[in-house]
């Protein structure tokens, strides 16, 4: 029997692999989901047979023994279960660049690629870092799959006025502060829609409550609480408040794409340094505009707004396009990842991963 151990370091990680712990238990693996956090904001029913454990600190895998390990976890190095063959599922669907370090997927065997964009990249980068033996892996994104299956497949419903936009700003640290405008433009773009008559879901990063950007966030939350066209999302899972919304405003956040790809709405994205673009390549920066429109001064945000507003079916059909040709195994990635998982193990692979 092969034996799997799954490792979630934020509640949204559960999301990240779906159903694949499942899907593995009924094809006779033995699943181990070890998770950092506590049982009771755990976001998804747990499957029988599955052993579950919580609170669990990273070091504590080190002692653990299996043939397969997954994780969401962005720049593991160390403590990882003996034995086990190591597979890295991306926790967004962005291109690489100005997002992640370099040396962020150095330490696993294989990267379950969401897109035609990241075999691309992971082979430039693999080039550059002396990669040899790690697979890319056609896989899809199952978080994006999940949120599609609670929409049956189809274009969510728009709320009715007034026209709401969820403001997502990424978390920012060493890798890209320059394109996170939480700290700088957080406050004045919640200001800019509210006095427009534009609600506002706020929903920062998970880590911005434990950083340096706490500051800011509870800055803005203080602020602006208690006016009518203000509510505050620190939910697990974001679908509820990503539903009930027009658009999303985003600013390098791989939320953005996820976002207009789930629910096939728009993404707004807030870039106002210019200069530290150039050069940089990846959807994040090239393809923005598949999916909404840039930003780059406070003083035509509301007017983008309402521009995206007056053209939203068009650009609804857009983004939809522009998904279904970019992701691999759409609506599928979970059975796929299942079904050829045992690639891995020998040297007869699918014939669109690439061993490096």
């Amino acid at each position: 029997m092969r034996s799997v151990i799954c490792y979630f370091h934020h509640v949204s990680h559960v999301l990240n692999l779906g159903s694949i712990p499942d899907l593995l238990k009924v094809r006779g693996w033995q699943v181990r989901c070890f998770c950092a956090f506590s049982a009771d904001v755990y976001p998804l029913a747990r499957a029988p047979g599955i052993e579950y454990r919580f609170d669990v600190p990273l070091s504590l895998l080190e002692s653990q023994e299996a043939d397969l390990y997954l994780t969401p976890l962005v720049g593991q190095a160390t403590c990882f279960p003996k034995r086990a063959l190591r597979v890295h599922f991306l926790v967004s669907l962005v291109s690489l660049e100005g997002v992640y370090d370099a040396s962020m997927f150095d330490h696993y065997d294989a990267i379950a690629c969401a897109g035609r964009n990241h075999i691309e990249e992971f082979l430039a980068l693999g080039k550059a870092r002396g990669w040899q033996g790690k697979v890319l892996m056609s896989v899809g994104y199952p978080k994006l799959d999940g949120q599609r299956k609670l929409l049956g497949y189809a274009h969510s419903a728009l709320p009715n006025d007034p026209v709401t936009v969820v403001f997502a700003p990424t978390h920012a640290y060493y890798a890209n502060s320059q394109f996170s405008v939480l700290g700088q433009y957080g406050e004045p773009i919640v200001e800019a829609l509210i006095t427009a008559g534009i609600k506002v879901v706020f929903r920062p990063h998970m880590e911005s409550w434990r950083d340096q950007d706490r500051p800011v966030v509870e800055r803005i939350v203080s602020r602006f609480n208690k006016h009518d066209l203000f509510s505050l999302d620190r939910s697990a899972n974001y679908h509820q408040s990503y539903a009930k919304s027009h658009l999303m405003l985003t600013d390098i956040s791989g939320t953005g794409f996820t976002y207009a790809f789930a629910f096939s709405k728009p993404a707004l994205f807030f870039a106002p340094d210019l200069d530290s673009e150039a050069g940089k390549v990846g959807i994040q920066f090239e393809c923005r505009e598949n999916i909404g429109l840039v930003i780059r001064n406070l003083s035509e945000l509301v007017e983008r707004v309402r521009l995206v507003m007056l053209h939203m079916a068009f650009v609804r059909q857009q983004v939809a396009d522009f998904r279904d040709w970019l992701i691999f195994n759409p609506e599928s990635s979970e059975n796929y990842f299942a079904s050829n998982i045992e690639a891995l193990f020998s040297e007869r692979m699918p014939a669109d991963w690439v061993r490096m």
